[in-house]
């Protein structure tokens, strides 16, 4: 049978823009799986992502991410990104990754999980890295890797973004923290725009980190992919926290 929906747009923790989808008679203490857009998107595209989580028995938050959607700074993003693309790109993740931590306060969930897409994957990978309360997590066309994009425009240590990037890595740090929290990734090999060389990276890394539960860690290639987002993704993520999110039925 399907599931009544509802979906409001609120203001949350203060001043970070939300859609929130989900079952009527959801109870108050449910899990919570956040949703995240990509680079010049808002929280309005994240709609069908919504639906699906929400139909799957979670409480579905979609946030705008900084310097986007209703953000009260959203007019300043273009500038700031023709003046320094890596830093303002920083900015929008650790602080979108930051108001992540916001919102588990504001909802308290007993378990959440987080979906990023493009640059929401990007910010996926840096909010499991920075909260430990994020039970599960899933990306797409993201990658945890920050100096993979410096050294593609001739950048390297010495340049302050080289630095930061080095020090807040995910590639580096998720291996000490994320398992045994399950972790998907999702990504087109052909992907032009994120290089698939990032997640492959991590699977490497955790693989062996995840040899007692192999089953908490999939990476799912999509042959001749670009970056490009199917509907076979969004049916995997919604899978994939019903397996490690739990629902009260």
């Amino acid at each position: 049978m399907s599931k009544t929906l509802t979906l409001t747009s609120e203001v949350l923790a203060g001043d970070i823009p939300c859609l929130v989808a989900a079952p009527l008679d959801l109870p108050g203490e449910a899990p919570v799986v956040f949703i995240l857009h990509g680079l010049g998107s808002r929280k309005e595209k994240m709609l069908a992502g919504l639906y699906e989580l929400a139909s799957a028995g979670f409480r579905a938050v979609a946030p705008d991410a900084r310097l986007h959607g209703e953000r009260v700074d959203v007019w300043e993003r273009d500038t700031k990104l023709n003046q320094d693309y890596f830093g303002t790109t920083s900015q929008m993740i650790e602080g979108t990754a930051h108001d992540i931590s916001r919102l588990m306060d504001h909802f308290a969930p007993p378990s959440a999980g987080i979906h990023g897409i493009s640059l929401g994957g990007y910010i996926a990978f840096s909010a499991l890295v920075a909260e430990p309360r994020l039970a599960a997590g899933s990306v797409a066309l993201g990658s945890p890797d920050w100096l993979g994009p410096l050294r593609r425009f001739g950048l390297g240590p010495g340049h302050p973004a080289w630095e930061r990037a080095s020090a807040l890595n995910p590639l580096d740090l998720l291996p000490t923290v994320l398992p045994p929290r399950p972790l998907l990734m999702l990504h087109g090999s052909a992907d032009a725009v994120v290089p698939v060389d990032g997640v492959i990276a991590l699977e490497e890394k955790l693989r062996p980190l995840y040899a007692s539960f192999p089953e908490r860690l999939k990476l799912q290639l999509y042959p001749n992919l670009g970056h490009d987002y199917p509907d076979e993704m969004l049916t995997s993520t919604r899978a994939w926290f019903e397996q490690f999110l739990s629902v009260e039925s």
